[in-house]
């Protein structure tokens, strides 16, 4: 009997696509057979996040596409995850562990995850770096904090 495929779905802003987003895409590939990439769109970033976000959607995208990981990437401009569940047959969702699970799995829509049996799994944050800690530093300093922007170790 064929084993079903293993269809992942990362969702996030990838504002600065710093190495913690390069960890998180990489290890959310090696635990499915083909990963959907989801960025969220400018619209609905600025709707519920508190900072500014520094990169276009189409430059987050260009970021993210430019690792060259074999990723499949859509825009996202809303919450409602459930039409690319959908249509992609998503079996995994990934994030990392600087949201808590069950909060988490509330936001991308339990009813749809469940309804859809997809297994959420929860990857290791890569510690003391995140968009925020970038946007900080380079505030501080006046500097581009992003000149290594997406550039794999």
């Amino acid at each position: 009997m064929r084993r079903r495929e293993r269809i992942g779905y990362l969702a996030g802003v990838f504002d600065y696509c710093h190495q913690g987003h390069i960890n998180i895409i990489k290890k959310s590939i090696e635990n499915c057979d083909k990963l959907v990439v989801a960025v969220v769109s400018d619209n609905f970033a600025n709707k519920y996040k508190d900072q500014e976000i520094k990169y276009n959607e189409n430059q987050r995208v260009s970021m993210i596409k430019d690792l060259d990981l074999g990723v499949e990437i859509v825009i996202v401009d809303n919450n409602e995850h459930q039409p690319i569940y959908e249509k992609y047959g998503v079996t995994h969702l990934f994030h990392g562990t600087d949201w808590e699970k069950e909060p988490y799995i509330d936001f991308m829509g339990r009813e749809s995850i469940e309804n859809n049996e997809i297994n959420v799994m929860m990857l290791p944050h890569t510690p003391n770096i995140s968009s925020s800690k970038l946007r900080d530093a380079e505030q501080k300093d006046g500097k581009n904090a992003n000149s290594t922007c997406c550039e794999s170790e």
